[in-house]
C-alpha cells in the first residue's frame, strides 16, 4: 500500500515556523465550540460521534496540580484542556515522524483533526482499492499447515502476529514477517470437564485493540481470555448455553461481545473480567458478529434471514430482512436465500452480508433494503444428490473480510475462490476486482496492514465448512494463506 502521505516528507521548500500558540489557533473553534455545549448538547454530541471522542484520549497528566484542576473544573473547562493536550499530542507525534518546527504548522494539524473526526463518526474513506497490482503473485503467497481445517482468524493491530482457530480444538499464534509458528494453545479431549483451553473446535477469536488480550470460543460453548504477552489462560466465560460463532473487542476499549447458536449476544468487560449483559431478538442461530468504535453491533440470524442493528446506549435494535427476491440462472433456476452466515462492517452505516443462496447484499443503516444486490456472486458449482442426481447449486459466501473505512471488501466461498470487490464513492454499489484461486473451504478471511505498511488477506483453509462436515474436499490442505497485495507504485 502507498505510504500515507501525512507522514511523507513534504519535499517543497520549507516555511517559516510557527508558534504553538499560532497551531492551535486553528483549532480553537472546535474546541469553543465543544466549550460552549450544554450538560444536554454534550450527551447529543456523545452519541453522534461515539466512543473515541476528545474525553475518551488515553492522555498522561502532567502533574499533581493538573489531577486538583481536574476535580473542580467544569465539563466545558474539560473538554478544553483535553482537546489542547491532544494538539499537542499532535505535534508530538508529527515532531517524531520526522518533521522539524517549520512543518508543524496549521494546515498539518487541522487535517489531522479533520480526519481523526470523520474516523470517530465513521464518515473517513480511504480509495484505496485502484492503488494495487492485479492480479495477484502466487507465489508470494505465505502459508502454513494445520492438522484440521482452519475456522478462524483473528490479527493484532500492530501487524506484527496473527491467531489461527481449528477444527483440532487448538489454537496457533503465527509471525506475520517470518511466517513461523510462536505458540500453541492445545486442545484437550472433548469428555475432559476442566482444562486450560477448548476441548471442541474453536470458531472464534478476537484481539483487543491494546494488544493485551485475546478471546476465544467454540463448540465447548465456553469463552477463553488469553494474555497475548504470557500466551497463558486468564478466565473462562461459561454463561452461554450453544456453541459461539463470533466474538469481537470494540475498537478502542476493552469490551468483548460475543454471539451464540442460543441465539442470545452477551457482553463482557475483559478489564473486569465481568459478564454486562445479554442481548435477545433473533429467531434463528446467530451466525456473525462485527463492529467498531462505537455501542453499536451488527449481527445475522441464519434463517430468520434477518440483520440486526443493536444499539447498546438506547437498548434498541433495527431489524433488516434479507433479500427476497430470488436469483435467476440464464437456464430459469430460481434460488431463493435461505440462510444469512456472514456479516462485516465497512464504517458505522454501512455493512455487508452473504449467505447460501451465493449474494452478496450491501446495507446502510439508513434504509430497511439491501441498498445493492450482487446475486450469485461466487456463481453456480454442480452438486451430486442422490435423488436428484447432478444439480445446481450457488456457491455459499462463508466468509466477508473489510477494509475498514475503505472501498475494498474480500468474499471466500465453499468453491475456494476469493474475489475482492471495489465499492462505489456513494456506497451503493460494488465491483469484482479479481479473484484469487484456492483448494478448499474458504473459512474465514482478514485483513490486516503490517508493521512495514503493507497490506495482507489472511484465509483460512479447511477441507470442511467450519460448521459441519456434509461435505468434504480432500485435495485441499488445511492451514492458512497470507496474501500480499501488491502496491501499483
Amino acid at each position: 500500500m502507498a505510504s500515507d502521505p501525512f507522514f511523507v516528507s513534504p519535499k517543497s521548500k520549507k516555511r517559516k515556523a510557527t508558534s504553538f500558540e499560532t497551531t492551535l489557533k486553528n483549532g480553537k473553534r472546535i474546541m469553543d465550540k465543544l466549550a460552549e455545549n450544554s450538560d444536554e448538547e454534550e450527551k447529543t454530541y456523545s452519541d453522534d460521534i461515539g466512543p473515541g471522542g476528545i474525553d475518551d484520549l488515553d492522555l498522561e497528566k502532567s502533574d499533581e496540580s493538573e489531577e486538583e484542576l481536574e476535580i473542580n473544573e467544569t465539563p466545558a473547562e474539560k473538554r478544553r484542556r483535553l482537546a489542547k493536550k491532544y494538539i499537542e499530542t499532535i505535534e508530538k507525534e508529527l515532531d517524531d515522524a520526522g518533521f522539524d518546527a517549520a512543518d508543524i504548522d496549521r494546515d498539518l494539524i487541522a487535517e489531522r483533526l479533520r480526519k481523526d473526526a470523520l474516523e470517530q463518526t465513521g464518515r473517513a474513506h480511504r480509495i484505496i482499492a485502484d492503488t494495487f497490482s492485479f492480479p495477484i503473485d502466487y507465489s508470494a503467497i505465505k502459508s502454513g499447515r494445520l492438522e484440521l481445517s482452519a475456522t478462524c482468524a483473528a490479527i493484532m493491530e500492530s501487524g506484527q502476529f496473527f491467531y489461527i482457530g481449528s477444527k483440532d480444538h487448538s489454537i496457533s499464534k503465527w509471525d506475520v514477517k517470518t511466517g513461523k509458528k510462536l505458540h500453541v494453545f492445545p486442545g484437550g479431549r472433548k469428555e475432559i470437564k476442566k482444562y486450560d483451553g477448548h476441548t471442541n473446535h474453536v470458531l472464534a477469536l478476537a484481539v483487543s485493540s491494546d494488544g493485551n488480550y485475546m478471546a476465544s470460543g467454540g463448540v465447548d460453548k465456553n469463552i477463553n481470555i488469553w494474555s497475548v504477552k504470557e500466551d497463558k489462560l486468564l478466565k473462562c466465560f461459561t454463561q452461554h448455553k450453544d456453541s459461539i460463532t463470533g466474538l469481537v473487542f470494540r475498537k478502542g476499549h476493552n469490551q468483548l461481545y460475543s454471539c451464540s447458536l442460543d441465539r442470545t449476544i452477551k457482553l463482557w468487560n475483559i478489564d473486569d473480567m465481568g459478564y454486562i449483559e445479554t442481548l435477545f431478538g433473533h429467531q434463528d442461530q446467530i451466525m456473525s458478529i462485527d463492529i467498531l468504535s462505537r455501542e453499536r453491533c451488527v449481527t445475522v440470524g441464519a434463517r430468520d434471514r434477518t440483520c440486526r442493528l443493536w444499539k447498546i446506549v438506547e437498548e434498541s435494535q433495527l431489524i433488516f430482512h434479507g433479500s427476497t427476491k430470488e436469483a435467476t440462472t440464464d437456464d430459469g433456476q430460481n434460488f431463493k436465500e435461505g440462510s444469512l452466515d456472514v456479516v462485516a462492517m465497512i464504517d458505522e452505516e454501512n455493512f455487508l452480508s452473504g449467505g447460501d443462496s451465493g449474494s452478496i447484499c450491501l446495507w446502510n443503516t439508513n434504509v430497511k433494503k439491501p441498498v445493492f444486490v450482487k446475486q450469485l456472486s461466487h456463481g453456480l458449482q454442480d452438486f451430486e444428490s442422490e435423488s436428484e442426481g447432478s444439480i445446481k447449486s450457488p456457491c455459499w459466501i462463508t466468509a466477508l473480510a473489510t477494509v475498514r473505512f475503505s472501498d475494498l471488501f474480500a468474499s471466500g466461498s465453499w468453491d475456494g475462490n476469493i474475489r475482492l470487490w471495489k465499492l462505489t464513492e456513494n456506497m451503493r454499489s460494488f465491483t469484482l476486482l479479481t479473484e484469487i484461486s484456492m483448494i478448499g473451504f474458504v473459512n474465514t478471511l482478514q485483513f490486516m496492514t503490517s508493521m512495514d505498511n503493507k497490506t495482507y488477506l489472511l484465509a483460512g483453509i479447511g477441507q470442511e465448512h467450519k460448521l459441519g462436515r456434509w461435505k468434504r474436499i480432500k485435495k485441499a490442505r488445511n492451514g492458512w494463506r497470507l496474501i500480499e497485495l501488491a502496491s501499483k507504485v
